[in-house]
């Protein structure tokens, strides 16, 4: 249930960030879910191998090494990445419109070169 929370508030954030910046609302959600899934599954792979190279490949069987608060931390781990995408993406963003900002006012009433 958590889970589906979470896709609905990385799709709104994304989707709200992507619109105010007048950009691809679907591309920005898509890179949203792929942060949240991509930093999710890499703390679950860092686990697995910490689990193999302390106490051996064979604890890897072993159902003792897995527990719910597991799922919870790679939960957060999940959205703490995906909240430091959207915190990239808005900087770019604002840094992409002040350039265009800039650019825009700094050529006004200048003629261009004919030749």
């Amino acid at each position: 249930m958590i889970g589906i929370l979470f896709l609905y508030w990385i799709w709104k954030a994304f989707s709200n960030l992507a619109i105010a910046y007048n950009k691809n609302k679907w591309k920005y959600f898509f890179i949203g879910l792929g942060s949240y899934f991509g930093v999710n599954f890499l703390a679950a792979l860092i686990y697995v191998f910490g689990l193999a190279i302390v106490y051996g490949v064979e604890s890897l069987d072993d159902d003792s090494n897995y527990n719910s608060g597991l799922d919870f931390i790679c939960a957060i781990l999940g959205g703490l990445g995906c909240y430091f995408i959207y915190k990239y993406l808005e900087n770019k963003n604002k840094k992409e419109k002040e350039l265009l900002n800039q650019d825009e006012i700094e050529s006004i009433g200048v003629a261009a070169d004919e030749n």
